[in-house]
């Protein structure tokens, strides 16, 4: 692998903002090229891209102020013809081991290459404790959820700068945020931390998707887990376990919370250095029944407060809600209504909260009656293109051309042209017009291959084939 990294003088910079330290970019180091067509059978979406995926190693600020390191996966759009693509994040779910991450190159990549194929510079935060960040992880903690992606932001585009990673163009200036499970809870705690902290000019957030996540958590979330039986009750435990860790005040040991054996079974899950023991594993060694492996005493004096509040772990959580505040750029809540894990009453709450606030475009959005994993698919798709709608189009670049053996005729156009090539067969065929959008696309370039674009208004196109090995960008004139 190839790695590109700065220098020690910029290694040890920083940029004050607020208590953060803010970012250094550290290190990149290039993963791997996938192509649209595979990103096209897996999402069923209309991508135009390559995708470089890189991993980003960079400084922020921990839960107490200090600096740290961590870690993400940065995808980028391969396009010579396209400049000034907007920023996309995309914040991950639930995990426990440390490699379960975007920059680990896992299943959950391929969202954020599924978005940069679309055209999106895409970030992907670890968060804190995860991948290269030591220690645990503070679990839905908002603050730090929000300080590790607008710190990767800041070092991706010092990176551009540094031209660190190859190809890279600064971006468009646009922001859109979305994330599934506690990737939902951090989008919006992303968000809100944006407009609270009145950094709208450097984070100019054009819309946000959260999606599925527990934004109530003492409400709706609490609900869910205080239930008769809860599926997934490893949250609870890692909930406990990260709000310890941020807040130091819940307990001083695993047994003063949990009954034996479970106060020992837990340890190796929430040591700061789990590399091998996931969610999965955790949940099958826990009953589904809080009174099981909670401590009673823990457990009527945390019911107790349910009023309140006023139980450490009650004003921790209530810390991390991210449903009550007023938001000014526009935010849509994806949910399903079979979900088992995260309450869709969170979306609804968090609705009806923002809206009582003032907020004017903020919409909780159902996607069906699907389970928590049912309502990825149609939550996210339905998010990429409600971003597409917003997003300004890159600019086209004129300056990359590639002539080879091609020839269009007749140009200019009535309905229907030919292209005529030994050098671009099998070739991506795709047309954009003036702003850049992608209006036609065809796979696998035949001889003397006929396209029909009679659908088009007159104006000027831009025809590009696209290879392994090269690309070519031609000027069209609709008649």
């Amino acid at each position: 692998m190839k790695i590109h990294s700065n220098s020690l003088a910029l290694l040890f910079s920083s940029f004050i903002l607020g208590t953060s330290f803010g970012q250094t970019f550290i290190s990149s180091t290039y993963i791997n090229t996938i192509e649209p067509s595979v990103l096209i059978a897996v999402s069923g979406l209309s991508l135009t891209y390559s995708v470089d995926t890189y991993k980003i190693v960079y400084e922020t600020t921990d839960v107490d102020g200090s600096a740290t390191v961590a870690s993400g996966a940065f995808c980028i759009p391969v396009s010579p013809d396209c400049q000034g693509f907007p920023i996309a994040v995309y914040e991950h779910g639930t995990s426990l081991r440390k490699v379960d991450v975007p920059s680990e190159d896992i299943q959950e990549t391929y969202i954020g290459r599924i978005f940069a194929a679309g055209g999106y510079q895409v970030v992907m935060p670890d968060y804190l404790g995860m991948g290269e960040s030591p220690g645990l992880h503070p679990y839905c903690h908002g603050a730090s959820e929000a300080t590790a992606t607008l710190d990767m932001i800041r070092a991706v585009r010092e990176a551009q700068a540094l031209g660190e990673i190859p190809g890279m163009e600064p971006d468009n200036g646009e922001l859109f945020l979305t994330g599934y499970s506690q990737g939902g809870h951090a989008a919006m705690a992303t968000h809100k931390y944006i407009e609270e902290n009145n950094l709208l000019e450097e984070f100019n957030v054009i819309a946000s998707a959260p999606c599925s996540g527990p934004y109530e958590i003492t409400g709706a979330m609490a609900d869910t887990i205080l239930a008769a039986s809860y599926s997934n009750p490893g949250y609870i435990v890692y909930i406990m376990a990260s709000y310890q860790r941020v807040y130091g005040d819940l307990y001083t040991s695993y047994s003063d919370v949990l009954k034996a054996p479970y106060d020992e079974i837990v340890e190796p899950y929430f040591n700061g250095n789990n590399y091998t023991l996931g969610m999965g594993s955790l949940n099958e060694q826990l009953p589904q029944e809080i009174q099981s492996f909670v401590e009673d005493s823990v457990l009527e004096n945390f019911l107790a407060a349910s009023d309140d509040l006023s139980h450490p772990i009650w004003q921790a959580m209530a810390a991390n809600d991210n449903h009550d505040w007023l938001p000014t750029r526009p935010i849509k809540m994806f949910y399903c209504t079979g979900d088992e894990q995260v309450s869709f009453q969170n979306a609804l709450v968090a609705e009806s909260t923002m809206l009582e606030n003032g907020a004017t475009d903020v919409e909780a959005v159902f996607k069906g009656e699907g389970m928590h994993n049912d309502c990825v698919l149609p939550s996210l798709t339905d998010a990429f293109t409600w971003f597409e709608s917003l997003k300004t189009a890159c600019s086209l670049s004129i300056e990359y051309l590639e002539i080879g053996d091609v020839e269009v005729f007749p140009n200019p156009i009535q309905n229907t042209f030919r292209i005529e090539t030994e050098d671009f067969l099998n070739s991506n065929v795709s047309i954009l017009d003036q702003s850049g959008r992608v209006v036609y696309e065809h796979q696998d370039l035949t001889p003397n291959c006929e396209i029909d674009i009679s659908n088009l208004t007159s104006g000027c196109y831009f025809l590009m084939l696209n290879n392994v090995n090269k690309s070519i960008t031609i000027k069209l004139i609709k008649a």
